[in-house]
Order: structure tokens, then C-alpha cells, then sequence
């Protein structure tokens, strides 16, 4: 096996973008035991959702949170509970979000060099960095609309009908729950969807399910606004 098939083989370059991302972070040692940005409420979220089982808000709000609560309140629950602990959550999102970044670039026909350079210009910047080790969902956000631009990829590049199908739903779900941390995120359903179902409506049979699919994913995000409405001490978006 050549050097270059190795390299792809074992995604390499990407895997060298997520230890990047680690290594940067590590070496700053984000341990402050204080809030940073607006994070110390979102943290005091997932305490209480470790603590009690329910997704409970404290009037600061304004993003649903959703996902990264629970992955907040397993920290919690494996390491104990301090301000870093639930963070690292995040640092764990930004390493995925830095490998999924390269692949995408890669899926869409750019070289692995140039795919590598322009991922490590993304997650190598201050204010990407910054926010890997806070509690806030911008990594989270851009974790959901990156996936869901994988899937559509994936989709439109599948040569039978059944893979196209199921990266069509793989982009759903993963974009209707990885949005629930910040519903801009959900555009991924509103537009991307739309937008690879367009380009794949010469295939009836992917287009009625991928429309199946997009709808389910809309009356799944109208029921998390709803409830999300209906709860005490949230800050809603109209």
C-alpha cells in the first residue's frame, strides 16, 4: 500500500486536525473555575439535569440547549461535577466537529491538502478555540449544521437509491437533534434539505422519501418549540 492510499485509508489529515484542536487546548489549560461569556447558567442547566432528570431553566436561556445538556450532565455523572468538567463536553465536540470538518471539505472535491489547510484555518482561529472550552453552543450549532452537510453530500455523490435514501435521513436526525442546542442550527432541515432534494428530483423514488423525512424532521422541530415555549424561565424567540 503507497504512502498517499495509506494516508486516506486512515484519514490521517483529519484525524490531525481533531488532535490539533486538542493539543491547542490542553496546552492553554482552560481550568478557570468561573463563567466564561454566558456559560455558568447554561453549566448550572446541566447540573441540574445530572441532578434531577429534567431539563430545567433558570430565566437566561434563550437557546433549547437540548443535546449538549445530556452530554453536560454525563460528564457530570462519570467525572463529578465542577465548571471544567462539563466544558471538556464541549472540547470533545470541537475535536469531532474539527475530523467531520475535513471529511466534508473533502467530500466536497477539494484536495486533502487544501481540505486539511482550510479546516485547521477554522479550528486553529482564537474564537473557535475560545469556545471549545466553554459551555456554549456555538460549537454545538456548528456541529449540526456541518453533519447535516456531510449527509446531503453523501447523498447526492450515492450511486444507488437506498444509500441516498439513508444519508437523506441521516441528515435529518442528526441535524433535528444536534439543533435542539441552538435553533439556527436547524436550517440545516429548512435549507439544506430542501436545497439536495432539488438537486436529486430526477430520482422519484429518493425524492418522496427524503420529502418524508425533511417533513418529519419539521413537525419534529415544531414540537421542540412548543415545548420549549411552554417552559418556566425562558427567553423566547419569535
Amino acid at each position: 500500500m503507497g504512502y498517499l492510499q495509506l494516508i486516506r485509508r486512515f484519514r490521517i489529515p483529519a484525524l490531525c486536525c481533531g488532535l490539533a484542536v486538542l493539543v491547542c487546548e490542553l496546552v492553554s489549560r482552560p481550568y478557570a473555575n468561573m463563567g466564561v461569556c454566558d456559560d455558568q447558567p447554561y453549566i448550572r442547566s446541566a447540573q441540574d439535569l445530572a441532578n434531577t432528570g429534567h431539563i430545567l431553566y433558570n430565566g437566561w436561556a434563550s437557546p433549547i440547549i437540548g443535546w449538549q445538556l445530556y452530554l453536560g450532565a454525563a460528564f457530570i455523572k462519570l467525572f463529578g461535577f465542577s465548571l471544567a468538567t462539563v466544558r471538556m463536553s464541549t472540547l470533545l465536540v470541537a475535536v469531532a466537529l474539527a475530523f467531520l470538518m475535513q471529511r466534508t471539505l473533502v467530500r466536497a472535491n477539494i484536495s486533502e491538502y487544501n481540505a486539511t489547510f482550510g479546516t485547521l484555518a477554522l479550528v486553529l482561529s482564537p474564537l473557535y478555540l475560545m469556545l471549545s472550552v466553554t459551555f456554549m453552543t456555538d460549537i454545538a450549532g456548528l456541529f449540526a449544521v456541518v453533519i447535516c452537510l456531510y449527509g446531503c453530500l453523501r447523498a447526492l455523490q450515492s450511486s444507488t437509491s437506498g444509500a441516498a435514501t439513508g444519508w437523506l435521513c441521516f441528515a435529518v436526525v442528526t441535524n433535528a437533534i444536534c439543533g435542539t442546542s441552538r435553533q439556527i442550527a436547524w436550517l440545516g432541515i429548512f435549507v439544506m434539505l430542501p436545497s439536495t432534494l432539488w438537486l436529486l428530483r430526477a430520482r422519484r423514488r429518493v425524492l418522496i422519501a427524503g420529502a418524508g423525512a425533511t417533513l418529519a424532521g419539521t413537525l419534529f422541530i415544531f414540537c421542540c418549540l412548543r415545548w420549549f415555549s411552554q417552559q418556566p424561565y425562558t427567553i423566547p424567540e419569535h
